[in-house]
C-alpha cells in the first residue's frame, strides 16, 4: 500500500512538472507599432469622454515603448506588451491598461489609475 501512495504522489508531481509555463508570450498576431487615437470612460459614466488623444507605440511587435498626449497636451510614456491578441499597457504615472484586438487596427480593454478606472478603446491612423 506504502508503495502505491508512493508512486501515485511521483505521478502527480511528474504531470504538474510538465505543465506548460503560465506566463508564456506568443508572438503578436496583429501589429500595434504607430500611432493610434485612444479614448478613456469611466465605467460609471461610459457615455462620457474621460480622455482621449494620440499613443504611439515603438519597440518590437512584442514589446516596447509608448508616448500617450492627451486632449490636455499633457504627455505621459511607459511601456508595452503584446502576447497574441491581447496587450498590456502600464505608465509610469501608474496607468494600466489591459485588452485585446478584437480585430486588426482597433483596441478594447479596460484602464485604471490610483483614482479611477473604466473602458479604453484605440483606433490606428
Amino acid at each position: 500500500m506504502k508503495k502505491i501512495i508512493l508512486l501515485l504522489v511521483l505521478l502527480t508531481l511528474l504531470l504538474t512538472g510538465c505543465g506548460g509555463k503560465s506566463d508564456e508570450l506568443y508572438p503578436p498576431t496583429y501589429t500595434i507599432a504607430g500611432e493610434w487615437e485612444y479614448t478613456m470612460s469611466k465605467l460609471d459614466q461610459q457615455d462620457t469622454v474621460y480622455d482621449s488623444g494620440t499613443i504611439t507605440f515603438t519597440g518590437s511587435p512584442a514589446e516596447g515603448t509608448y508616448t500617450l498626449v492627451n486632449f490636455y497636451d499633457i504627455e505621459y510614456s511607459g511601456t508595452y506588451v503584446v502576447s497574441n491578441i491581447a496587450f498590456s499597457l502600464e505608465g509610469a504615472d501608474g496607468l494600466v491598461v489591459q485588452g485585446s484586438f478584437p480585430e486588426p487596427g482597433h483596441l478594447f480593454g479596460t484602464w485604471e489609475s490610483d483614482d479611477a478606472g473604466g473602458l479604453w478603446t484605440a483606433v490606428q491612423k
